[in-house]
């Protein structure tokens, strides 16, 4: 099997995060004890377990135990700051997936911190009644707002949780739909394509059908091989095409890890820290004919743009009186209420001087 290169970003599935939840169930009961944000953007959380101490990394769409020690950003505040001060010493009362969503729930004594694990990643610190304390990012959708003293709303699922859907109303979905029989268990079910492909190989389904044409038997059968597949503890932790899987799925694996904690460690190791910047003495010439010739390259552009500015100065010298009344055409087209569009039309119909025209952002360009 030929390995291919790691990728730089992966996400997970929502069977491989429910399986990481699983992973870091040891982490209830534990205390936290500190956290601090770093330097590349994520957050850590130190939490005393029967274990012994160890450090949650929350990145934008991961969470994992760290295997090494990242330095935290110095004088950080902020939301760090805000969630050492009401999660400082608390307990881990449990932590769950929410659904079959990529959103992870880490319930405490009096709060919720939710960190919903998709797109760009958040960190929101809840009140037990959902209200908001404060989001590390501020964000807004037309149903709903991450903002303090909002009350806080699960974003809207992607399809019914594979394990809560029942067999009478997920064959009364596919009789309605209009799609193929894949296409329709895409939008009544929230699982990975990946997930359905196997289904629909292990019990020989053509995908093409439509799905008004399936039978009670039949999709009765292909519910019965997902939920066996979301019930299936942790089987062998892979990446394909930038998807990392925790169960047999017959995928091409690009490169295999012992455990989804393992996994994420390895393939974000090169975003633990940020870039560091090239230090001044660096960016330096080496020698002085280096910068000789840097100078001369300076001087040269200097002279090119120098030339192209007379140019136009002198087009702009030649063409005075004929700019000038072109101008004095638009102020009269605009106080008369008409568009860019209109008053464009008006004086390219007598010669096309005009090649883009905006009104309100006061730009003009002439063809002369």
């Amino acid at each position: 099997m030929e390995k291919q290169k790691e990728p730089q970003n992966v996400t997970l599935s929502n069977l491989a995060l429910k399986h990481l939840v699983g992973e870091l169930a040891f982490l209830e009961n534990g205390f936290v004890n500190n956290i601090q944000s770093l330097e590349n953007g994520w957050m850590k959380m130190k939490i005393h377990t029967k274990q012994g101490d160890r450090t949650i990394a929350f990145t934008d769409n991961s969470i994992f135990v760290l295997e090494k020690s990242i330095p935290a950003k110095q004088n950080p505040g902020g939301f760090s700051a805000l969630l050492k001060k009401y999660l400082y010493n608390q307990r881990v009362v449990s932590l769950n997936q929410h659904g079959a969503d990529r959103i992870v729930v880490f319930e405490f004594p009096n709060h919720f911190l939710i960190a919903e694990l998709f797109a760009k990643g958040n960190l929101v610190l809840c009140t037990k009644d959902y209200k908001i304390i404060k989001a590390m990012k501020k964000e807004e959708w037309k149903d709903r707002k991450l903002e303090r003293e909002e009350i806080y709303k699960f974003p809207s699922s992607k399809g019914t949780n594979p394990l809560e859907e029942n067999e009478v109303d997920f064959f009364k979905k596919l009789k309605e739909n209009k799609k193929t029989i894949f296409g329709a268990c895409v939008d009544i079910l929230n699982t990975a394509p990946a997930i359905l492909e196997k289904a629909f190989t292990d019990l020989k389904i053509d995908k093409t059908k439509d799905a008004k044409e399936t039978n009670k038997q039949t999709a009765e059968k292909i519910l019965a091989t997902i939920k066996a597949i979301y019930e299936t503890k942790e089987q062998i932790v892979y990446v394909s095409n930038g998807i990392l899987y925790s169960a047999e799925l017959g995928l091409t694996k690009e490169k295999e890890f012992g455990s989804i904690n393992e996994a994420l460690n390895s393939l974000l190791e090169s975003k633990r820290e940020k870039p560091k910047e090239k230090k001044e003495k660096d960016k330096k010439p080496k020698d002085e004919t280096q910068k000789i010739e840097m100078i001369q390259k300076q001087m040269i552009e200097l002279a090119k743009k120098e030339k192209e500015q007379k140019v136009l100065g002198d087009q702009i010298y030649l063409n005075y009186s004929k700019i000038k009344e072109i101008i004095e055409t638009i102020k009269k087209g605009e106080e008369k209420g008409l568009s860019s569009k209109e008053v464009m039309e008006k004086i390219n119909s007598i010669k096309p001087f005009i090649t883009e025209l905006d009104l309100e952002k006061n730009k003009l360009k002439l063809r002369l």
